[in-house]
């Protein structure tokens, strides 16, 4: 999902402006929290995740420089 769509959801959900210009990893822990979920995305055990159904799985996965984190 592209930046500015997840952006236009977190408005949706009502987040706050600091937030949604936020990183990625800030802005979707956002909106997990805010729809009542964990918060696991990009957290040091996402490669032992066996929520397979989960949006947000594709982005989680990859591999990522740990000082792009």
């Amino acid at each position: 999902m592209e930046l500015d769509q997840i952006r236009t959801r977190g408005r949706g959900l009502g987040l706050n402006e600091i937030i949604l210009q936020g990183s990625k990893r800030i802005l979707i822990q956002a909106i997990q929290q805010a729809e009542g979920r964990k918060t696991c995305f990009l957290d040091e055990d996402r490669f032992q995740c066996r929520k397979c159904d989960c949006e947000w799985r594709a982005d989680c996965q990859k591999l990522t420089a740990a000082w792009r984190r």
